[in-house]
């Protein structure tokens, strides 16, 4: 146990989250989804998540699906959190959650989920959002199409 006037390090910690679709023969006709997750606290991950989703409304609502699935991870993290930095390649997503550069999703789902990432994510002190290219992305994107033989 740290000496009394020692606080004990909050980690900073980095999230990716992804969704995938697979569609039929037709490549129109989604046959399943799944979303997938992942959060390092800057040397190793600490959680992993890849989760079939049975029923959706398009691939957009599957990344705010996977948004949300992740920070819901972090909120139930057993320590404190000093900052998280959140990463996907869903753009319209990461604009949308970010209070810094808000927009507002069109439809009703999306604008629960964002505020149920908000709302998960509102005793962090610091909180980053960034689009980053699929090859940044790509263990979050493994997880969520390995959600799919779930």
């Amino acid at each position: 146990m740290p000496p009394s006037d020692e606080r004990p390090t909050r980690p900073s910690l980095l999230l990716y989250f992804d969704a995938s679709v697979r569609y039929g023969p037709d490549h129109a006709t989604p046959t399943s989804a799944a979303v997938g997750f992942l959060v390092e606290d800057g040397s190793e991950t600490v959680i992993e998540e890849s989760i079939r989703v049975d029923a959706f409304v398009s691939s957009s609502q599957l990344e705010y699906r996977a948004l949300v699935e992740a920070v819901r991870a972090v909120e139930a993290y057993p320590t404190t959190v000093a900052s998280l930095h959140v990463h996907g390649d869903a753009d319209a997503v990461i604009r949308a959650v970010d209070p810094q550069h808000p927009t507002t999703p069109d439809d009703r789902l999306a604008r629960h989920r964002v505020a149920a990432v908000r709302e998960c994510v509102a005793d962090i002190p610091l909180v980053t959002y960034r689009a980053v290219g699929r090859d940044e992305n790509e263990r979050a994107h493994d997880l969520a199409r390995a959600g799919h033989s779930r």
